[in-house]
C-alpha cells in the first residue's frame, strides 16, 4: 500500500474543504459531514468529513475517483 501525504483545510467557515494529496490540490466532487454517535472503539461523538475527489494528474482518459474520510477531532485521514 502506498502512503500519501494528505492535508486539508477549511477557511472562513466555508463548508467545502481544500484537500491536497502529495502536494496536489484535489478536485472535490462531493462532500458531506456526519456525526458518528457510536463506533466499535471508545471514540464517541466523532465529526467525520467524507469527500469524493479526483486528481488532475491521474486524468489521462477519465478521472479516477477517490474517497477520503477525515476525523475532524483527531485529524486522522483514511484515503482509498
Amino acid at each position: 500500500m502506498v502512503e500519501h501525504d494528505i492535508t486539508w483545510s477549511i477557511y472562513n467557515g466555508q463548508k467545502m474543504p481544500k484537500i491536497y494529496v502529495d502536494g496536489e490540490q484535489a478536485q472535490v466532487m462531493s462532500c458531506s459531514y456526519q456525526f458518528v454517535t457510536a463506533t466499535d472503539t471508545d471514540e464517541l461523538g466523532l465529526n467525520m468529513l467524507t469527500a469524493t475527489i479526483f486528481l488532475l494528474s491521474e486524468c489521462d482518459y477519465k478521472p479516477i475517483q477517490h474517497v477520503i474520510f477525515i476525523n475532524q477531532q483527531t485529524g486522522k485521514v483514511f484515503y482509498q
